[in-house]
């Protein structure tokens, strides 16, 4: 490699699927009770784990962010029928740290891989991944709606290389656990 090269940062994506099985059950319960007005609905963090969740690092994995519909003043269960009948919302990009902490406490396989980045294309990604935590330009669907994208096509929005923007085909994908690191751009 080149002497001149730029020094290599890392960006590290995290991602698990959801839990469709106990716990997708409690979460569509406690749904349709608050829409019928007999319970407070899940949290924020029991639909993460319900559906899943992609979030990207830059720092280690001290913080992790990611990007999810910004529900407004809605109940969840009026946002969630939202984006399952393929509308879109508001995407917001915030600290999700504690839904991958959450999901490790709860047994999901949370997997990690590196997206090893020259200097100037790192700095380029924070730069944008900062712009998006103040104002996301992008809006939230769920696949095959009306938005944007979701939390792991988000990161390909941000020019961040993925492959795929289905959870399932991306956490499934052959070399997610063959090959755990992937460099772009020469650098060392």
């Amino acid at each position: 490699m080149n002497a001149a090269a730029p020094q290599c940062r890392t960006v590290t994506v995290h991602a698990f699927g959801g839990d469709r099985a106990a716990l997708g059950r409690s979460v569509r319960k406690a749904l349709d009770d608050e829409m019928h007005g007999v319970g407070s609905g899940p949290s924020r963090l029991d639909c993460f784990l319900y559906v899943g969740h992609t979030g990207v690092s830059t720092d280690s994995g001290r913080a992790i962010y990611g990007f999810s519909p910004d529900f407004g003043g809605l109940p969840i269960w009026q946002g969630m029928q939202l984006l399952r009948n393929g509308d879109p919302l508001p995407g917001v990009v915030v600290d999700d740290t504690q839904v991958f902490v959450q999901a490790r406490k709860h047994r999901l396989k949370v997997q990690t891989f590196d997206v090893i980045l020259p200097q100037p294309a790192f700095q380029d990604f924070e730069q944008t991944l900062t712009a998006e935590r103040m104002k996301s330009r992008f809006s939230y669907g769920f696949p095959d709606g009306d938005g944007d994208c979701n939390c792991t096509t988000w990161l390909e929005r941000l020019a961040l290389p993925l492959l795929s923007g289905s959870m399932d085909e991306f956490t499934g994908l052959p070399g997610f656990s063959m090959f755990p690191r992937r460099r772009f751009g020469q650098c060392r």
